[in-house]
């Protein structure tokens, strides 16, 4: 009996603790904390990421700097330098190296040596059915050969801040020296968006190639992105456009815009098996848009601002005039989606004058952006012109003038003092001359008056 007592009071001390931890409340903060952890998606790709591709923010990352074999998902890069530096409308003609050179099997269009196509026809048989020698025939036109393209597009991801990407090839067939990240290619993504040219087309799921100088019939392209694909399983509504990639090594790699509202999003998933490349950049954008919202939070024009530039010389302080002051542009933050935005406030720290020389895109003050007393941003206010010191020559010129200015103003009091005095003098004589008249004419009235007595 003393045994059975002594197991139950050990057992309601253990136990006491425990509840009375449980009893204290979460704060604010660690409940939301718990509750995102909650909605972070779990998925099976062996490397993510998901980025906001307005502010460059990551919301999810899952080995996104790890390397990996993209596959196709490498044509991203040669559509960004086929729209940088081509024209839609030129011609490519195919090259026996292009059309040849492609592994037996791999995706292609069936394009023959010589044949040719614009390049917008290019661009459309890489982004919807992935052909290799379409993309080699791209490379050749930008760069006249396949190995200084990919040079090319090596050099360009690292201009974008890459920092664990190597391309060899334009269509990305294995290799072990052909490798990026998930990090890596959200960046080339959203770069790719700064093209007018491929926004009109991302969201293709099919187009046509009339019958060329080598073909006779019409090619058809289908998309081959399943969440672009009304009549696919894996459709998704706020999708926007994408890549797809596989290779054996690589296994199923994918590239996925969507936008929903003002909040546009990419995904990339590396090495995924069977169709979970969908899935999971399905889940990414559902996390995404439930907990984050793009917003813009100033914009150019509300906060432009002027500031008087000045330079002294000699002591003296002088005004070379206006310049104006603004941000780089309209700027937008990633926020959570119950954010407050009545909380949002702008605070402007810039002087109202400032010492020449003056460049143009010189930091003169900042905008501090708060949401309630939380900072969330600090904008740069830029100069927009160029204002310089005045230079020796135009000094020397200035002064110059300034004192001849000085001698004409003395020579003019001096000549308004002589005809002052002129105007004095003869008023004087004037005076005087009627005077003297005056008193002639009354001691002729006083003669003439004594005369008669």
């Amino acid at each position: 009996m003393k045994q059975s007592f002594l197991i139950i009071l050990l057992s309601f001390c253990i136990t006491v603790p425990c509840f009375s931890a449980f009893a204290e409340p979460l704060s604010s903060t660690e409940a939301r904390n718990a509750a995102e952890e909650i909605n972070i998606p779990e998925i099976s790709a062996e490397a993510a990421i998901l980025m906001d591709t307005t502010t460059g923010k990551i919301l999810y990352e899952k080995n996104s700097k790890n390397k990996m074999y993209p596959a196709s998902i490498t044509k991203l890069m040669t559509v960004l330098l086929a729209l940088e530096n081509g024209n839609l409308n030129d011609t490519i003609t195919f090259s026996h190296e292009a059309v040849y050179s492609i592994e037996p099997g791999s995706a292609h269009i069936a394009m023959q040596e010589g044949e040719q196509i614009t390049l917008e026809q290019a661009l459309y048989g890489i982004m919807l059915r992935s052909a290799n020698e379409v993309a080699n025939a791209v490379a050749e036109y930008v760069d006249g050969s396949v190995s200084a393209f990919a040079q090319h597009m090596t050099q360009k991801a690292k201009e974008l801040g890459c920092e664990t990407t190597n391309f060899v090839n334009a269509n990305g067939l294995f290799d072990e020296n052909h490798y990026t990240s998930a990090y890596d290619m959200a960046l080339i993504a959203k770069e790719l968006l700064k093209q007018d040219a491929y926004l009109d087309m991302m969201s293709a799921t099919y187009y046509e190639i009339p019958p060329t100088n080598k073909q006779q019939e019409t090619r058809y392209l289908h998309g081959q992105h399943q969440m672009l694909n009304q009549n696919s399983l894996y459709y998704y509504d706020y999708a926007t456009g994408g890549k797809t990639g596989y290779v054996t090594q690589a296994l199923n790699t994918l590239v996925t815009f969507a936008k929903k509202g003002d909040t546009q999003l990419v995904a990339v998933v590396f090495k995924c098996s069977g169709a979970q490349h969908y899935i999971d950049s399905k889940a990414l954008f559902e996390y995404g848009f439930a907990n984050y919202q793009t917003t813009k939070v100033l914009s150019m024009e509300a906060y432009t601002k002027t500031v008087e530039v000045i330079e002294t010389y000699k002591n003296k302080t002088s005004t070379l005039g206006n310049i104006t002051i603004a941000p780089k542009g309209d700027f937008y933050e990633t926020l959570a989606a119950d954010a407050d935005l009545t909380t949002l406030k702008i605070e402007s720290d810039f002087p109202e004058k400032i010492n020449a020389p003056v460049t143009q895109g010189q930091e003169i003050g900042s905008l501090t952006v708060k949401l309630g007393e939380k900072i969330i941003a600090t904008v740069s206010l830029l100069a927009q012109s160029t204002v310089e010191t005045t230079s020796p020559e135009t000094r020397l010129a200035q002064e110059k003038e300034t004192k001849i200015k000085i001698l004409k103003q003395i020579g003019l009091v001096f000549a308004c003092i002589a005809l002052a005095f002129v105007i004095l003098l003869s008023i004087t004589r004037t005076i005087g001359h009627f005077k003297r008249k005056k008193r002639r004419r009354q001691r002729t009235l006083r003669r003439k008056k004594h005369s008669k007595y």
